[in-house]
């Protein structure tokens, strides 16, 4: 009766593993699970599945696999040849490859089934993308070479966007607001755009005033700044004549308005001669020789 009773208790136990998975020893995730498993399963729902796909992804580096089994419910049992498991990602390899793209941000859309590829030991992993501008959509392909059972090839599109660097407004400002300065807006990473010209550069900020309203949080872009009149026609200004040997100081007077790279031009009342110059500062204008 003991011993019914026993075999009972045991076969209760091994039904409580509804779901069983393989996880060879290496393995490169990529893209985002679809809820089927590329490798030896039994009786797994998709979300048994999705739960150990998401537990992988967040790893990398060589991991236990008593830590993979901690992660996820109990009723999913895993099975593999070794304690440990080597888990690579998709965008590691990415940036491994390709450091020319730290400033960009991919997705890659994987049509492999349960987005999981297998490494075999002693296999050597190269990623190649050519040619690549690294801008929208690009196809990647991955290349597994192993010296007993061969070469394995993977393709698959990836997504990618570039970054750059710019600034976000503090506090809302007015129209035709002046003395700007960078104490007022704060530096973030945005997606790069051929129709937004956003300002990146804040160290002429003070030669600038807002031509429009703008709200607190706004990412500010150059059409968003006019050029102050620095020079005003029929002030006296710096003249600066300068070459790549010499520089040379005088005073003219100006005879036109102009803002920071603004071409105007100028009269030396001494010598009566007239020049054209360019407005580099307040009252400031500059000749090349």
């Amino acid at each position: 009766m003991r011993i019914i009773f026993a075999i009972i208790v045991l076969f209760s136990f091994i039904d409580g593993w509804s779901c069983e998975l393989n996880i060879p020893n290496h393995v490169i995730v990529v893209g985002e699970s679809n809820g089927s498993w590329p490798f030896e399963s039994k009786d797994c729902s998709a979300d048994s599945i999705n739960e150990v796909y998401n537990v992988l992804r967040d790893q990398k580096g060589l991991i236990p696999l008593s830590r993979i089994t901690a992660a996820i419910n109990e009723s999913t049992k895993i099975f593999s040849d070794s304690q440990t498991i080597t888990v690579e990602n998709i965008y590691d390899l990415i940036q491994k490859n390709f450091t020319e793209i730290e400033d960009a941000q991919s997705v890659v859309t994987s049509p492999f089934q349960g987005n999981l590829i297998a490494v075999e030991n002693e296999s050597n992993v190269a990623l190649h993308c050519h040619p690549c501008q690294f801008v929208g959509e690009e196809v990647l392909r991955l290349n597994v070479k192993n010296f007993k059972s061969g070469e394995k090839n993977y393709s698959f599109p990836a997504k990618f966007t570039r970054y750059v660097e710019a600034f976000k407004i503090k506090q809302s400002l007015p129209a035709f607001t002046k003395n700007l300065s960078p104490e007022m807006f704060e530096k973030v990473r945005v997606p790069s755009s051929a129709y937004a010209q956003y300002l990146t550069d804040l160290s002429k900020l003070n030669f600038y005033k807002t031509n429009k309203s703008l709200r607190a949080g706004e990412i500010i872009r150059t059409s968003d700044l006019s050029p102050q009149t620095l020079v005003n026609a029929g002030e006296q200004v710096e003249l600066i004549f300068e070459s790549s040997q010499i520089v040379l100081k005088s005073h003219a007077l100006s005879r036109q308005n102009g803002g920071l790279g603004d071409s105007i031009e100028v009269w030396n009342q001494t010598t009566g001669k007239k020049y054209s110059g360019k407005v580099i500062d307040h009252k400031r204008v500059s000749v090349d020789l």
